[in-house]
């Protein structure tokens, strides 16, 4: 049982026209591939970015809220003293 095929130039031609087409389409989804992870990367960039405003302001606002107690502890300090001096009872 032997089979001798010849192998033509339209047949290696045709072979190659369907290879060009399956590369030309792999070739397109990978772009596209390529450019949705872009977008992705750019979206997870502005992410990124809006978190680290929103923990610069979780930041100031902790520090903000640390001198006001400061503050608030001073002057209760100071109004202790200032009744005793003045013979007032403070009560708190």
């Amino acid at each position: 049982m032997s089979t001798d095929a010849v192998v033509t130039r339209k047949d290696i031609d045709d072979v190659l026209s369907v290879l060009d087409i399956m590369m030309t389409r792999i070739d397109e989804r990978f772009s596209s591939a390529e450019s949705n992870i872009g977008k992705i990367q750019s979206q997870i960039s502005a992410i990124q970015n809006q978190l680290d405003g929103i923990e610069k302001q979780i930041e100031i606002s902790e520090d903000e809220r640390l001198v006001i107690a400061h503050q608030l502890t001073q002057l209760h300090d100071w109004v202790e003293k200032a009744a005793k001096r003045i013979d007032l009872k403070f009560a708190h």
